[in-house]
């Protein structure tokens, strides 16, 4: 057999199908020649036969081989293509959902445990994100945009899913919700109309959701609407009573407790943080309970009842201390300075606006901070070390204006302070 010129075909070879081929023909190609030669012994027709059906059983045995081989490279072929791609896809990246919402959350000031449900529900937001069903690319870049604090990316595309989900009708109703709630939770740090907007809409979808109207109640707080924020705390009261959840109960007593309390209602306040106490012990709601004993303090600090006051702040403070709660242990060290500072022991309220300063510093709470030095401010005042009072209170107002938040009533009483003692030292030279 003549292969003169092999070097032309054999770049031709590299298919396994084309190859297996070139090696059967060299093998067929190879016993043809021998039996030309006559090497080969002559046979009778029996045994001829009997090397024939040999020859067709095992040609075609070898032949569906090779279809199979055929098939199995093709769909192997396909398999790995489609896996390829799908390694080569662009991929939604991974987050911590937890971290990133207490970062978002972090700058915020006010009731703690409202920013516990902030973060719990910024948490499920960024969770939710990667289950939009929008593409990768999109999802990535609010991710991303997230992590820089940026929430209109995120919001754009809860916003689609929304409006998707009430298209489709009625039977959509809980998903659509739970989109508009996202929504809520994304607009809550920094468009309190827009979270108000997106909440309503949650609660008109889905009227059983409890967390749907505390998150109303906080905003309508924030607005100074106290009676809609009653009334939807009121909601969500009546949802736990009816669904028999304690925990949503001691939520809604609480915060019906805090309305009260701008109110100037401190009788309404106390009975409301009492109940919240009650059930939070009885569920073993550590946290709950830390913050309705500081509640309570705050209730019998404004009545004057210092004795009863201190008793409730150091309770919270024990617990927030087992727990690690550094933020509620910075409140209450805080709200300790403050009673020592009415009763006169001016050296223990130092120290406890020393260790809250400390936590807070740590901790990048500015407001809280800036609170602090404008108290520790006073407590110099008193002792009559104006310049470390002035001291304390440039600090404060500095913070204050780091946050364009010169408008805050502290900032203006700060601004104040400083301006009377700027007069003294005039007159006096």
């Amino acid at each position: 057999m003549d292969i003169t010129g092999f070097e032309k075909v054999a770049q031709y070879l590299t298919h396994p199908l084309a190859l297996i081929g070139f090696v059967l023909m060299l093998v067929f190609g190879m016993h043809k020649e021998i039996v030309k030669s006559g090497l080969l012994p002559q046979v009778s027709k029996k045994d001829g036969s009997e090397i024939l059906k040999l020859i067709l059983r095992y040609g075609f045995w070898l032949g569906l081989v090779l279809v199979l081989a055929g098939f199995l490279l093709q769909f192997s072929g396909i398999g790995l293509s489609a896996w390829n791609s799908y390694m080569e896809k662009e991929k939604v990246t991974q987050v911590n959902a937890g971290k990133l919402a207490e970062k978002l959350v972090g700058p915020l000031q006010g009731q703690l445990q409202a920013k516990d449900e902030q973060i719990k529900a910024l948490t499920e937001a960024i969770t939710a994100l990667s289950k939009t069903g929008a593409p990768v690319k999109s999802i990535n870049e609010a991710l991303q945009a997230l992590q820089q604090g940026h929430t209109a990316q995120a919001q754009a595309i809860f916003a689609e899913v929304l409006r998707s989900k009430e298209a489709e009708g009625q039977k959509a109703n809980k998903e659509a919700a739970a989109a508009a709630m996202h929504l809520g939770a994304l607009a809550y740090m920094n468009n309190t109309k827009a979270a108000l907007a997106a909440y309503q809409k949650a609660v008109q979808l889905d009227p059983d959701n409890a967390d749907g109207w505390n998150e109303l109640g906080h905003l309508f707080r924030r607005t100074g609407e106290l009676s809609q924020a009653e009334e939807a705390y009121r909601k969500v009261l009546a949802l736990g009573e009816a669904h028999q959840d304690k925990e949503k109960q001691a939520w809604a007593y609480g915060n019906l407790g805090n309305v009260a309390y701008t109110r100037g209602d401190l009788a309404q306040a106390e009975q409301m943080y009492k109940k919240s106490l009650e059930i939070s012990e009885a569920l073993g709601l550590k946290e709950t309970t830390a913050n309705q004993y500081g509640n309570l303090g705050n209730v019998y600090q404004t009545r004057g009842e210092l004795d009863k006051a201190e008793e409730m702040y150091k309770k919270s403070l024990e617990i927030s201390e087992a727990l690690g709660l550094k933020e509620t242990t910075a409140n209450q060290y805080g709200n300790l300075g403050v009673v020592y500072k009415t009763r006169g022991e001016l050296d223990k309220a130092e120290g406890m606006y020393r260790k809250s300063l400390e936590i807070s510093e740590a901790l990048g709470l500015k407001e809280a901070t800036a609170a602090i030095y404008g108290n520790l401010g006073n407590v110099y005042q008193t002792r009559g070390e104006l310049d470390k009072a002035e001291e304390m209170w440039k600090k404060s107002l500095n913070l204050y204006q780091t946050m364009q938040a010169i408008c805050h009533p502290c900032a203006k009483k700060v601004q104040q302070r400083l301006d009377v003692l700027a007069q003294q030292r005039s007159s006096s030279h």
